[in-house]
């Protein structure tokens, strides 16, 4: 499906109706990804009380119990192993996850491939005009591994 002209104004406040996807594109970012702000609230010398707990690799039980928490018929990265996958065929690969999962944390790596994500946006539903860019929501599409 197509995304429509967008309607949206310029920096001398006139409106602009946008139609190359390029420039759509753009409006879209600026909308969903807003600037971080230049100044922080947070002290320089904050004083954080100690962990509550003292962090370890997630164990076999764990990772069975957060695949079987997934939810069913999400989407995932287009080339990734959707979650009713994951959820079908849990007892058999949590043996072989726990050590790569585990990996991770000892090696202090994070594949790249598993931080990948895509974001395609989709209609909200019921609004009058998609030509405004708040008609639109964004959908994060991530690997199931990360």
């Amino acid at each position: 499906m197509r995304v429509p002209a967008l309607r949206t104004t310029d920096e001398s406040g006139e409106e602009k109706i946008v139609e190359a996807n390029l420039e759509k594109a753009q409006i879209y970012r600026d909308a969903f990804f807003p600037p971080l702000p230049e100044t922080t609230n947070v002290p320089t010398d904050a004083n954080y009380p100690p962990p509550k707990w003292i962090f370890t690799p997630p164990t076999d039980r764990q990772i069975l119990q957060a695949i079987r928490r997934l939810k069913n018929g999400k989407a995932t990265r287009p080339g990734t192993i959707p979650n009713d996958v994951f959820k079908a065929v849990a007892e058999l690969i949590t043996p072989h996850l726990g050590p790569i999962y585990r990996a991770t944390f000892t090696l202090s790596t994070y594949p790249d491939e598993w931080s990948r994500t895509e974001t395609i946006v989709l209609k909200k539903p019921g609004k009058p005009d998609y030509r405004d860019p708040n008609a639109w929501r964004p959908i994060t599409l991530s690997n199931g591994h990360g």
